[in-house]
Order: structure tokens, then C-alpha cells, then sequence
């Protein structure tokens, strides 16, 4: 059965981290999450994304692979490409890039189970990137969206793909909450399927911490997220509707034993 090592390949003179970000190091890949949201309420906990609302509440995954649709909210994004990070219906890795035509919504070609991210690849979008459920705009479920001027989807959501295993080796939150008021924020890490032996059928809470305006975990021992496992990493504050937040999650993927 054939692994893979992570024995560095340059030698002790170049930092095992700076191989892995180099693509040196076979069956190895960088993973960055990022999340960021300005409407962290108190109600209950979500994933810092685009989609979140003072209410809160999860993200709502795909239940089938399915096709989607992709629009900008400005007639003006004819000019953009965006590039699909997703799982196909086996959760393997799917990738594509769609063209936008302004706020025509633009059908893609695979089928996705799970979507990680959405990157602008060519331009620069002045409207709202959504990736819908269908092309009506509305009704439909959101799973991703770059906000005007971004760039990339900010969103505090992870699917590990079939064959690999994700090792996390950190996570930080942050959030402008008044050092010298009453108000806190909690944080945790929600994975489903469970993971580590836990009995919670929906999903298993990992990690659970309050914290201010900041909290950050260097994981020594990396935290190892099995292959098909939802991940997110969700906020919560203590009052109000309109906390600043953001969430950043890193770690390595690594593709298991063939």
C-alpha cells in the first residue's frame, strides 16, 4: 500500500511549511478558509459568510449533486471569470470556470454535491457574485458569494474531499467587540458526519470558546478531518446584530494511502 511522506525533499535547510506551499512534498496541498461576515447576531450560530444573517443559522448544503447557477447583481461583469472549487456526487474534487454575463444567470456544466470556494480568475466584479440553486435569483439556496471588490467567497465552510484527509493546524477569530463592554462572542467547530467517536447523529461540536476580540489556536498535534466531512466553523455573540467578524482556518491536505 503506497503513502504519503511527509519527510521534507530539500533537505534541513528549507522549512517542511514553505515545501508543502511550493508543491514539493508529493500528495500534499495548502489549505486556507477564510470567513468574514458584518452581520454576526446573537440568536444563534452560523458560518461567517456572505449568506449569514442577524438570525444566524447553518449553511444549507446541496442534498444531490446538481448543476447551478452563477450571476453578478451588475449588468456591468461581462468581463469576469469565476473559478468553482467543488465536490462531485462521490465527493471527489470538481473544478470550473464560468464566464460571467452580467446578471444573466449562467448555468455550469458539473454537477456539485459541495462547494469550498468561488475565486475571480480574470477581472474584477463591481456587483455581487452569487452561485444559486436555479437561475430565478430568488426562492432558490445560496451556496456561495464574492461581495463587490473581494475577489474570492469568504466563507468559514470546508468539505473534505474523497481520498484525502485534512489536517488542521489552526484557527483564529476575531471580531470588534469593546474590550471594556460586557459583550462576548462564542466559537466553534461543527463537523458532520461526527468525527472522534462523538454520538451527536447531526454533527459533532469539537471546539467550543468564548472569547473578545480575539481567540487563536495553534494546533500542535494537527487536528486530522476525515475524507467527506462537513466542516464549519461558526460564530456566535453574546448581543447585538451587526458584530464585525471573521473567521481563518489552516491546515494541510493530504491525500491518503492509495
Amino acid at each position: 500500500m503506497g503513502t504519503y511522506s511527509s519527510a521534507t525533499r530539500q533537505g534541513a535547510y528549507e522549512p517542511f511549511d514553505l515545501q508543502v506551499s511550493r508543491n514539493q512534498i508529493d500528495g500534499h496541498t495548502p489549505i486556507y478558509v477564510f470567513g468574514l461576515t458584518t452581520l454576526l447576531g446573537s440568536t444563534a450560530y452560523g458560518p461567517a459568510w456572505e449568506g449569514l444573517t442577524p438570525s444566524g443559522g447553518s449553511y444549507v448544503y446541496p442534498s444531490t449533486a446538481a448543476q447551478m447557477w452563477m450571476y453578478s447583481s451588475s449588468a456591468s461583469d461581462t468581463a469576469v471569470s469565476i473559478l468553482i472549487n467543488g465536490l462531485d456526487s462521490n465527493y471527489n474534487i470538481l473544478t470550473e470556470t464560468v464566464a460571467l454575463n452580467g446578471t444573466t444567470a449562467i448555468q455550469t456544466v458539473n454537477s456539485y454535491l459541495r462547494i469550498n470556494s468561488i475565486i475571480t480568475t480574470v477581472g474584477n466584479a463591481v456587483g455581487n457574485v452569487s452561485l444559486y440553486s436555479n437561475s430565478a435569483k430568488t426562492g432558490g439556496v445560496l451556496y456561495a458569494q464574492i461581495t463587490a471588490g473581494n475577489g474570492n467567497s469568504q466563507m468559514s465552510i470546508y468539505t473534505v474531499p474523497n481520498g484525502y484527509t485534512f489536517y488542521q493546524t489552526y484557527l483564529q477569530a476575531d471580531a470588534n467587540t469593546g474590550v471594556t463592554s460586557s459583550a462576548y462572542n462564542k466559537v466553534r467547530t461543527l463537523t458532520s458526519p461526527p468525527i472522534v467517536g462523538a454520538a451527536v447523529a447531526v454533527g459533532s461540536t469539537l471546539l467550543q470558546s468564548v472569547f473578545v476580540q480575539n481567540f487563536n489556536v495553534p494546533l500542535t498535534i494537527p487536528l486530522a478531518i476525515p475524507a467527506k466531512t462537513d466542516t464549519q466553523w461558526q460564530l456566535l455573540a453574546s448581543t447585538g446584530s451587526s458584530t464585525v467578524a471573521n473567521i481563518y482556518v489552516g491546515g494541510i491536505l493530504i491525500k491518503n494511502p492509495d
